[in-house]
């Protein structure tokens, strides 16, 4: 009996085989396709990206430019004009000042014009005048503090400031530190005591002298020196002007010689000999003679201008000048030796312009 073959098993046929190598096929390409897309689109990204930071770098760099460009033009017009209008607003402040210092006629006058005018180029400012060996102060400002008279009358030795006297000498700027071996203990003080710090000292220098000196500080930076030495300069062009011609002639009336601008150095005592007791007396003698004349010149105009005039102050202001006399000779002649007449100095100083002729033949004289 013959054993049965098992049927052999039949594999794929030749269409299935195709079919499936097709289909793998296919599938082989779309991944190829997609991994192709992909990169693609990876550089695209990558491409796209680096152009639009290009372009924006371009386009952000030209608009910078042009905006940069635009500003400059435009700050350059501002500062032009803010430039025109500091010179003008500058010349016109030293304009106003000059017209006032030539229309004073005392020397109060002259100080409070200089000292109004230095608070545009520094913080404190003081201004003192020569009287032989001793420096007084005739005015002190702090703008900080919009205050005024801290120093007034204060009587300074030379011998204690030295740095004043170099610029009194040399009738030059100079620059000096803010101590009292400097400056002096007063004005040290005044115009705040720093070692670091410097103080501008200006001569107002007339006709080859100095009559007075500007002090002046600021509390973190040294003062505006070219403001404040044309504003010297400027009073001491004014002074000479109003003293030129032969020196031998008499100043006719209302002439304003440096003598009447920063004291009458003849006519005030030797502070050196005065003795350290006296002083504030003194002080408060020549006050009160400065405070009498100028109650004359302000409610006795007229009377004033009528006795200028005709010659005879005493005869238009016999009662005002013999009252004045009456209490100058009670409360500071008699209780001090040392007294000078500071009474009559003022009357000839201002209130007869430096020419005591004006006073009149029956003014009786000083009082010592």
């Amino acid at each position: 009996m013959e054993t049965a073959t098992p049927p052999t098993p039949r594999g794929p046929g030749l269409r299935e085989t195709l079919d499936e190598q097709r289909a793998t096929a296919h599938d082989q390409i779309a991944a190829a396709w997609q991994l192709h897309i992909t990169r693609l689109e990876e550089q695209i990204a990558a491409g796209w990206k680096e152009h639009v930071e290009q372009v924006i770098e371009e386009r952000f760099g030209e608009t910078t430019a042009r905006v940069e460009e635009a500003f400059a033009r435009e700050m350059e017009s501002r500062v032009s004009d803010l430039r025109r209008r500091l010179w003008r607003d500058l010349g016109d402040r030293f304009n106003q000042l000059l017209r006032r210092i030539r229309k004073s006629e005392t020397g109060a006058e002259m100080h409070a014009s200089l000292l109004a005018a230095a608070g545009a180029f520094c913080e404190r400012a003081a201004l003192v005048v020569v009287e032989g060996q001793m420096l007084r102060c005739d005015g002190s400002r702090d703008f900080t503090a919009d205050s005024s008279g801290q120093l007034a009358d204060t009587v300074i030795p030379l011998s204690s400031a030295p740095a004043l006297v170099s610029a009194i000498e040399g009738a030059d700027t100079v620059l000096a530190a803010r101590t009292a071996a400097e400056l002096s203990e007063q004005l040290a003080a005044f115009l705040g005591e720093s070692p670091d710090k410097k103080a501008g000292l200006f001569p107002v220098v007339s006709r080859g002298k100095t009559l007075g000196v500007l002090c002046a500080a600021s509390a973190e930076t040294e003062p505006d020196i070219g403001g404040l030495e044309l504003l010297t300069m400027l009073a001491g062009v004014t002074l000479d002007s109003r003293t030129a011609g032969p020196a031998a002639q008499p100043a006719p009336s209302g002439t304003f010689v440096p003598e009447r601008v920063l004291r009458i150095a003849a006519l005030e005592p030797d502070w050196s000999k005065v003795p350290e007791g006296d002083r504030t007396l003194h002080l408060r003698a020549q006050r009160f003679a400065r405070a009498r004349i100028a109650e004359m010149r302000l409610y006795k105009a007229a009377s004033v201008r009528s006795g200028r005039a005709q010659a005879d102050l005493y005869a238009t202001l016999k009662d005002e000048i013999d009252g004045a006399r009456e209490t100058y000779r009670r409360d500071f002649l008699t209780p001090c030796e040392s007294m000078a007449d500071y009474l009559h100095v003022e009357l000839v100083r201002t209130l007869a312009n430096d020419d005591a002729r004006l006073l009149g033949p029956s003014y009786p004289g000083p009082l010592v």
